[in-house]
Order: C-alpha cells, then sequence, then structure tokens
C-alpha cells in the first residue's frame, strides 16, 4: 500500500489573499529538505495541506528530523492511501494498525477522527467514525475506545478521490516559513539568551544573520567556536546563515583606559557601540532590523532607563523577543532547540571583559553623550566594520 507524508499548516491558512506567498515559501523550504534526504517525489498542494509520495524503504526518523526543523509546519504524518470506500477503508485498518506498536507500548485506548475535506464526499462523517470504530473492535484489535486523548489515535483524512490513514500526528514548529518575515541582525554570544531570541525570530518567519563581539585577544578561543557551534545548530531551522564576527576586546580596552569615560557609564557605551556596529552591518546586507536577547532588569544595562539610552545609539527597530521572559524559561527553551549543552559551558564572553566595579542602572542619555564626545566614535565603527570577519553556514542533515 503506498504511502504518503502530508504536511499540515496553521496560521498560514489566515494570511486570506497573501496566502499563497506563505504557502509556496513553505512548499521550497519543504522541497529543499526532502530533496536533501533522498525524496524525489513532486510536493503537491491539495485543499490546505502538502501532500509528498514516500519511497518503499523510506527513513521515518530521517523525515521526522527534518519536518521538526521547519518552521511554518503545524502538524504532519504518515499515511497510507486507499480507495474512497468504507469496505475499502476499513480492509485497509485491519491490514495497516500497528499491532506491534499496540502489544509493545501497551496501548489501551482508541478513537476514529475522520476529516472531510469536501462537502461531495458521499457519506458522513459521524457515521464514518462510528462505523470504522466498530470494524476495529470486531476484529478484536484489543483496545477500548476513548474520545479524547487516546493511546491510538486512527486518522483518516478524505480528501481529493482518495481516504488516507495514519496513527499518529506529529506537531511541528508552528510559526511562520522561513523569509516571509524579512531580513535582521541577531547580536549573538554563547549565553543562553540570544540564541533562543535569535530562534523566536527564524519561527515567526524572519531570516536572522548574526553577528559576535570578540573579545580577542582577551577572552579564550573557544568563546568564538562555541558561537560558531550555535549558529551552526540554529542554520539547521532556515538553511544558510552568515555569521559576522568583530573583534570588540582592544575596543573595551581603550575605553576602560580612557579617563574621561566615568567607569559607570562603560558597560552602557559598550553596549552602543555595539549597536551602531551591528546597524553598519545591518546596512551592508540589507538587514531591517536588529535583534537582541535582553530581557527586562536580568543585569544592569538590561534597566528600562539603560535600554532607552542604549537604544539611542541604533536608527533602526532593536525586537527583543525575550524581554518579559524569566531565566529559567529561557533555558528551558534551550533545550528544546538544541542550543543548551553550548551554553552551559564555561566561557569568558564579550560582556564580561573590563567591567566596572559597579554599573550605572539608570544612565542619563546627556551623560553618554557627554562621554561618547571624548572617544573617536566614528572611527571606531569604521573600523570595526572593516575588521569584521564573515562565516557562512548552510545546515545539511
Amino acid at each position: 500500500m503506498e504511502q504518503y507524508l502530508i504536511v499540515h499548516y496553521g496560521e498560514l491558512a489566515l494570511k486570506g489573499g497573501n496566502k499563497k506567498y506563505f504557502t509556496d515559501a513553505l512548499n521550497r523550504h519543504l522541497l529543499k529538505e526532502v530533496r536533501q534526504i533522498g525524496i524525489k517525489s513532486q510536493i503537491q498542494l491539495i485543499l490546505s495541506r502538502f501532500v509528498i509520495k514516500l519511497p518503499k524503504n523510506f527513513d521515518k526518523k530521517e523525515i521526522i528530523d527534518a519536518m521538526m526543523r521547519i518552521p511554518g509546519i503545524e502538524n504532519f504524518g504518515f499515511f497510507y492511501k486507499t480507495e474512497l470506500d468504507l469496505d475499502v477503508i476499513s480492509k485497509a485498518l485491519i491490514t495497516t494498525l500497528p499491532r506491534n506498536e499496540i502489544s509493545e507500548d501497551g496501548l489501551k485506548t482508541f478513537c476514529v477522527r475522520v476529516k472531510k475535506s469536501q462537502i461531495d464526499i458521499p457519506f458522513d462523517r459521524m457515521e464514518a467514525e462510528r462505523d470504522l470504530g466498530a470494524v476495529l473492535i470486531d476484529n478484536n484489535i484489543g483496545l477500548k475506545v476513548k474520545m479524547n486523548d487516546p493511546d491510538l489515535p486512527v486518522l483518516i483524512e478524505l480528501f481529493g478521490d482518495y481516504a488516507y490513514i495514519s496513527y499518529k500526528k506529529y506537531h511541528g514548529l508552528g510559526g511562520l516559513p522561513v523569509g516571509t518575515g524579512g531580513k535582521v541582525l541577531s547580536l549573538i554570544s554563547s549565553g543562553f539568551d540570544s540564541p533562543v531570541a535569535a530562534f523566536k525570530m527564524i519561527r515567526r518567519g524572519a531570516k536572522v544573520h548574526f553577528v559576535h563581539f570578540s573579545g580577542q585577544p582577551y577572552s579564550k578561543q573557544e568563546e568564538v567556536e562555541q558561537v560558531k557551534d550555535i549558529v551552526k545548530i540554529l542554520a539547521k531551522y532556515q538553511g544558510e546563515t552568515k555569521l559576522f564576527i568583530v573583534p570588540f576586546g582592544e575596543i573595551q580596552k581603550k575605553i576602560s583606559l580612557n579617563l574621561d569615560v566615568p567607569a559607570k557609564l562603560r558597560v552602557v557605551i559598550y553596549r552602543r557601540l555595539m549597536f551602531k556596529i551591528a546597524e553598519r552591518i545591518s546596512r551592508y546586507i540589507k538587514a531591517r532590523a536588529l535583534v537582541t536577547g535582553e530581557s527586562l532588569g536580568q543585569v544592569a544595562s538590561q534597566t528600562l532607563n539603560n535600554i532607552f539610552t542604549i537604544d539611542q545609539a541604533a536608527n533602526m527597530p532593536i525586537f527583543r523577543p525575550l524581554i518579559g521572559i524569566d531565566k529559567s524559561t529561557i533555558i528551558n527553551e534551550s533545550v528544546k532547540i538544541g542550543t543548551h549543552d553550548i551554553s552551559k559551558l564555561p566561557c569568558t564572553d564579550t560582556c564580561s571583559l573590563f567591567m566596572p566595579k559597579s554599573q550605572e542602572v539608570s544612565a542619563k542619555l546627556k551623560d553618554v553623550l557627554q562621554a561618547e564626545e571624548k572617544i573617536n566614535i566614528d572611527e571606531i565603527v569604521n573600523n570595526a566594520f572593516l575588521e569584521k570577519e564573515i562565516l557562512k553556514f548552510n545546515y545539511q542533515a
């Protein structure tokens, strides 16, 4: 019996006249992923679902892993295709029922769910569920009916001229297809926060590139290597990804040695310089916004007044997807996306270099601007931009 991968999207269905733009983007990403794992079938978009014929000897785990890294997928499943006839569907259920799984996993309950996508299908949905459930019970499958949250969902989709049978629904990332939300540049470190913030933007359809401000030569090489490893993980969700590495250690040292710059304003000035350099890189790659992993009040530079003062350094939108999220939630998110084990490793990053004994928690913009008059801001930004290193990552399964 032929098997198919059926993929459903979620909020794309609400896009009205713009839906084709989003479904085309999701189709392209799907096609790229299935080709990468050796599936050569065409992808059909039929009544708000993507349908892909599977080869005889397909690798189920490989397909699941691929689908789990595509933003825009709400759910998907592996389906057997059969004729649109209740007697044929009944026989197909008996043939395809995963009896080994029922026995090995100790499943006890089931429920039949029929989904009709056309009004001209010649039988009633609820009657079909009842009749097909009775067929399974009559064949002594050893399971009792449970309408809500059964151990074994028997899923039957009716569309076109065929019926499709599955026994499990896999939940995807949801969100929007990559690139449909425009291009952004995310400040990235090896910590927990910024990778999670970047992932949230990817999931909302943004194409995210990265800039890392390296503390070298005053930080260890592990700092940069850990960031590279994190970007490799994030690239698997969106494909080709750029990472800009900007040398920042010498800049921090020079500012820290400048006696005309109040020590307590040093961190705010560091952050403003990062934003100015990041904005320059954003213009270079035609990104429309910056992204950071800041959360309100988490550290001294992330108080509301300091965020306001730092934001004035850039003339473009600055997104903070984690602004109201606590640290434990962020750490839990890092586990889900795969960056946790790298972020928990010890590392001396840029933010911890040349720190003053105490930081200003409510910096006034006028005071910061006065301090910056003692620094050649334009020269620093220009030199940092020229000294940047550009790396490219493209996830391969």
